[in-house]
């Protein structure tokens, strides 16, 4: 997995965006939901979910104002805050709608529409690439953690279960509370390499993108269900 990675970062790569985390975050970034709350430290950008389980407006993403094509690369310090062993983070790649109805390609043109940010919003009306990172399961409070990608958007002949593309990593004991980590993706048309640092040794694995549809350009998002809290600290992306 290593050596998938390394090659991969073998690229030309050019930043298209800096955020260290301390600044105003409405600089880089637009927020769907209206019961989150962003605050900017000098240690980085605490993104804090709204409370209350079950109440889908305590969803909330954060979207790039840029948009970013091709092969790229999307690395960042991550903490978690919350000590839940519940919900999920997710990282949105190339988000674009599917063009059907009021959900035009242009993800930002329709953010009146993420008010409330459901769920089934995104993955039946989005086109994308999704990561779960630092993601337990809904109901129990059970401390195995897992890393699962998914392709949106959900279809007739494609439900929920079948947009996932394996495998799904389970148990890394990498997102523990107050523990700092590095993740660093890699995303070309036909993989998706991870990279993780900050734990006992680095964690590594690939994905292979070649028997899904492709993704090509769009914004970033990252997502937070209800009840997560969570620090954002150099937040990078290249491009190449």
């Amino acid at each position: 997995m290593k050596d998938i990675f390394d090659k991969l970062n073998e690229q030309d790569w050019q930043l298209s965006l800096d955020d260290d985390g301390t600044a105003n975050w409405q600089d880089n970034w637009l927020l769907d939901g209206e019961r989150a709350t962003i605050e900017n430290t000098p240690e980085g950008m605490v993104f804090t979910a709204g409370p209350d389980a079950e109440d889908h407006n305590c969803h909330a993403v954060l979207w790039s104002k840029k948009s970013f094509a091709g092969t790229m690369k999307v690395s960042f310090e991550f903490t978690r805050l919350d000590s839940i062993n519940r919900f999920v983070n997710i990282i949105y790649f190339q988000a674009n709608g599917t063009g059907e109805g009021p959900y035009q390609k242009d993800i930002h043109a329709w953010q009146e529409l993420r008010k409330t940010p459901f769920m089934k919003t995104y993955f039946e009306n989005m086109d994308l690439l999704h990561v779960s990172f630092a993601a337990f399961g809904n109901d129990n409070d059970d401390p195995e953690d897992y890393i699962r990608v998914r392709r949106y958007p959900v279809r007739q002949d494609r439900s929920f279960d079948q947009i996932e593309v394996e495998p799904t990593i389970f148990n890394t004991d990498l997102f523990l509370p107050n523990k700092t980590v590095e993740l660093c993706f890699i995303k070309t048309q036909n993989d998706l390499a991870l990279e993780i640092t900050g734990g006992e040794s680095p964690f590594y694995h690939h994905w292979d993108l070649s028997g899904v549809d492709p993704t090509f350009n769009g914004p970033i998002g990252i997502r937070q269900m209800w009840q997560k809290c969570s620090k954002y600290k150099n937040i990078k992306i290249f491009t190449a």
